[in-house]
């Protein structure tokens, strides 16, 4: 550190040999926010301006014109970028040195600043010394940062919305909008690969008002649980109401949805909630083969048909408790 003198530093009064000196005094005190000049020949030396060091909250008197006080005031990641920009800039006049650096302000908050540094040279090109320029951008980088923070928060909440939207508060299954949505995604993705679409829909025999709403609740999640827990990523289930669950299955033809349906009744049967394996499950399958050809809506509204029947009848008496429309109309 270094108290101030009455006379001034030797590259001050350099700089204001090269420049204009209203036209210095300006650049230094008011359009800019510090200037600091290298003496390549001393490197240990470095006129550094009042205002650069108040701009990082430290008062001039008790700075040193060293490249060793500008060295520590800079962020250490940006410190090897910068000497590696200068170094290329006194190799070739024409590569640009232009970059935003990170100080340390006496807060220890940081200060983005711009600089600008130029190199001057001799009548053979050798570099004497390097002139830079300062801005200060911490405001316009901080409102920046802020204003992208305040989006994402948007967006997330944005998300978070559409979730809640789309999506069953208990289970976090989709609810009947998001699974049209899902739906109808899957047939045009059917349509296009020419494949099978499979759709099953699960009745349960329960009521909340007879069993009480916790109770309920319970019954309907563990089974929510199961249902994902023995399907694959890809297919995609729904609470389509209080007591019904719909699952998609995509590319699955008829036995192989069968065999999906069984899975799970058996899981529920020997080795799932007590409660729950007591209980009356129906379910009714549709699978329909799909090309380009086929209307998405008039597909949906007849999947939703078929399934439909195959549940009601599964319910009755003289059926097994899984019909597949499939095995009792051909498509």
């Amino acid at each position: 550190m270094s108290s101030a003198t009455q006379e001034p530093h030797y590259l001050y009064k350099e700089l204001q040999s090269l420049l204009n000196r209203s036209l210095f005094d300006f650049l230094h005190e008011g359009s800019l926010d510090g200037i600091w000049y290298w003496d390549l020949t001393k490197r240990h030396n470095m006129w550094i301006s009042p205002r650069f060091w108040i701009t990082l909250g430290y008062s001039p008197n008790d700075m040193a014109h060293l490249f060793s006080e500008w060295k520590s005031a800079i962020f250490d990641e940006d410190l090897s970028i910068t000497i590696e920009k200068i170094q290329k800039h006194l190799q070739d006049s024409d590569y640009p040195c232009n970059q935003v650096i990170r100080y340390e302000h006496k807060d220890g908050s940081p200060v983005f600043m711009r600089t600008r540094a130029m190199a001057i040279r001799s009548k053979s090109g050798k570099p004497l010394r390097i002139i830079a320029f300062n801005n200060n951008l911490t405001t316009t980088i901080n409102l920046q940062e802020s204003n992208k923070e305040q989006k994402e928060r948007i967006e997330f909440l944005e998300q978070a919305l559409l979730r809640e939207a789309t999506h069953d508060e208990l289970t976090d299954t989709y609810n009947r909008r998001g699974l049209e949505e899902s739906y109808k995604y899957l047939i045009e993705v059917a349509k296009r690969d020419g494949s099978h679409l499979s759709i099953a829909l699960f009745h349960i025999d329960i009521e909340s008002d007879r069993l009480g709403e916790d109770k309920f609740n319970t019954l309907i999640k563990t089974f929510s649980d199961i249902l994902m827990g023995h399907t694959r990523r890809v297919d995609i289930i729904a609470r389509f109401s209080d007591n019904e669950f719909i699952l998609l299955l995509p590319n699955t033809h008829q036995e192989h949805s069968q065999m999906v349906v069984e899975r799970v009744k058996n899981y529920i049967h020997y080795d799932s909630h007590e409660e729950l394996s007591q209980l009356n499950i129906y379910v009714g399958i549709a699978t329909k083969s799909l090309n380009l050809s086929d209307d998405t809506q008039t597909t949906y509204d007849i999947l939703n048909l078929y399934v439909d029947e195959a549940l009601h009848l599964a319910k009755k008496e003289e059926y097994q408790d899984i019909v597949h429309y499939q095995s009792l109309n051909a498509f």
